[in-house]
């Protein structure tokens, strides 16, 4: 099994290096940040599977690390931890307040943070799994998404059009387009394929929501939806496209 990537966000070297050392001890990839800008910078480029911040950091403190990776749809969703000495009601309630996942205090013992890593962590895969219930069951006729904080139960026949953004898939559907932590392969493989069909290297559609077809460049297909978005159909897509649906 392939190692979960932690950030840790600390500008003590006496509280970071000890809490470095357990976390590769118990066989997770661990990078670090001595301050917040650091850490922000860090998190979008590396994408960690978890973040353990402290608060009180030159440069951006956690709260303002938090906000900042909030924003980008990349590092929204990734679990984040609190862990600072700043143990008032009023600090925890801050700090969950704004949406992170767990306040644990400092100085802390190894197996209650172990344990917040790993509930916050299983609880993450579930929640993706989830988003891929898509399965087998030919009675099932929508799909849960989770971007941040918000979640939907979503129809397929809502579902027009899935895209890839890096290792992240973009779903548009009503007027909204949550990101989530998952590559277009492993969409297409739980997605019924009476109803969706890979368009390209970037996009699957909604076979529902197709307005219009024109041929396009080099035996390619153009793909108008009813909301009007244009899609661009690979001659390869075309050619399995036409076979399919017989024209």
């Amino acid at each position: 099994m392939k190692a979960k990537k932690i950030l840790v966000l600390e500008d003590d070297a006496s509280v970071r290096l000890p809490l470095i050392d357990l976390l590769e001890a118990n066989r997770f990839k661990v990078l670090e940040a001595e301050d917040g800008k650091a850490g922000c910078e860090m998190a979008s480029k590396e994408v960690p599977d978890l973040i353990i911040s402290d608060i009180m950091m030159p440069e951006m403190d956690g709260y303002e690390v938090f906000k900042n990776l909030q924003s980008d749809p990349k590092t929204a969703i990734i679990p984040f931890i609190f862990l600072s000495a700043k143990s008032d009601l009023e600090d925890v309630r801050e700090g969950l307040g704004l949406g992170a996942d767990d306040y644990v205090t400092k100085p802390f013992e190894a197996e209650d943070l172990l344990q917040a890593i790993h509930n916050r962590l299983d609880r993450f895969e579930k929640i993706s799994e989830a988003a891929l219930t898509a399965d087998e069951n030919v009675d099932y006729d929508q799909i849960f998404i989770k971007d941040g904080d918000s979640c939907w139960f979503v129809s397929f026949d809502k579902l027009r059009l899935l895209e890839s953004e890096d290792n992240y898939v973009r779903f548009f559907f009503d007027d909204e387009k949550p990101l989530i932590s998952r590559t277009l392969n492993q969409l297409e493989e739980r997605l019924p394929s009476k109803e969706f069909f890979r368009a390209n290297r970037k996009q699957i559609i909604n076979l529902k929501w197709i307005k219009h077809i024109q041929p396009w460049f080099n035996g390619g297909l153009l793909v108008t939806l009813k909301d009007d978005t244009k899609v661009q159909m690979s001659r390869r897509a075309a050619q399995t496209f036409r076979a399919k649906m017989g024209i």
